[in-house]
């Protein structure tokens, strides 16, 4: 029964009674406590009871009525929050979102935990967001930009990354743009970009950005690469390239290939320079060294080096030494271990 027939019906009632119960006795009674009386129909006395309990229950289904209203409203809002930390997760973000549902705050839990994707082409959702979401995210996975003011996203956010990747793809002047910015993209990013600035500009721009960016071992590689491939005038100068392999932690082995690619655009003499002035504050790159002084045939310079060195330190150089000495010339450095 609805409430509203219920209060109908039940007033209809009372009426009826109270004019049935008027219509056998129409007098009074009085009611006295201390000095109070009260004078009142017994046809009225007899439907009070009635009217006072018709009271009572109105009110207990007034307060349950609206305690459930409460209750519907706070699990549609909780169901409308989980559906947000859906899409939030979806767009990689972190979400602090509360519930008032013990449930819903055991669910929430768990997504927050979670890394949510869609693999599937023809997903749907009746939530906008969320299908909006999706369809971003398979945009950028098919190599698309979307502009950073439709994604909304914080530049360290993967998905924003990726999306970053792929306008870096598309336009060099944006990769410069995150190179001169270090501050607001993340390492992966400044690398990526920098790599293309390294393959699209030249280096007379490219020495104008070093200074401000964090290097790892193949940014200073790619960059001594170019560097070995440009003409003198273009080129980075000696305390640079120092400068440079300074900022990293390179193996001899990497110092080495380095090398190589200078053997072609400096003299020996411009080699042997560079490379003494990094063993002089790197000890740990005598190998690499050893290798210019080696491939020049600097032979005394080796043995000033060697003749300092624990027996089984460079033994490779040392061989070297030894076969020259025995009239072996064919041999060299590369033929032995570097080639």
């Amino acid at each position: 029964m609805g409430l509203k027939k219920y209060i109908l019906g039940s007033l209809l009632f009372a009426i009826v009674v109270f004019g049935y119960t008027f219509s056998i006795e129409s007098g009074d009674y009085r009611v006295q406590i201390a000095d109070f009386t009260l004078i009142l129909p017994i046809a009225l006395w007899i439907v009070l009871p009635m009217l006072v309990l018709w009271l009572l229950t109105i009110i207990h289904m007034a307060f349950y009525g609206l305690k459930n209203y409460f209750t519907l409203k706070a699990v549609a809002k909780d169901s409308q929050a989980v559906i947000s930390l859906i899409n939030k997760r979806l767009r990689n973000e972190t979400a602090s979102i509360n519930f008032q549902n013990l449930n819903f705050k055991e669910i929430g839990s768990i997504l927050t935990q979670l890394d949510i994707d869609v693999t599937n082409d023809n997903f749907s959702a009746e939530d906008k967001d969320i299908s909006k979401t999706v369809e971003q995210k398979f945009n950028i996975r098919s190599g698309k930009y979307i502009p950073s003011k439709e994604l909304k996203l914080d530049n360290n956010n993967p998905i924003m990354i990726e999306n970053i990747k792929n306008r870096l793809d598309q336009d060099n002047n944006f990769a410069l743009e995150v190179v001169k910015s270090p501050s607001k993209y993340s390492q992966e990013l400044i690398k990526d970009a920098f790599l293309r600035v390294l393959e699209a500009k030249s280096m007379t721009s490219i020495k104008k950005i070093l200074e401000d960016l964090t290097f790892d071992n193949g940014m200073v590689k790619a960059l001594l690469q170019k560097d070995s491939e440009q003409k003198p005038e273009f080129a980075m100068t000696h305390d640079l390239i120092l400068s440079m392999i300074k900022k990293v932690k390179l193996s001899n082995s990497e110092l080495i290939e380095i090398a190589k690619n200078y053997k072609k655009v400096m003299n020996p003499d411009q080699i042997i320079q560079l490379f003494e002035k990094l063993v002089q504050e790197k000890e740990e790159y005598t190998t690499a060294y050893l290798y210019v002084l080696a491939e020049y045939e600097m032979i005394d310079k080796m043995r000033d080096i060697l003749a300092n060195s624990a027996t089984q330190e460079y033994i490779p150089f040392k061989a070297l030494i030894d076969l020259k000495d025995s009239g072996k010339h064919t041999y060299s450095i590369e033929t032995l271990c570097y080639k």
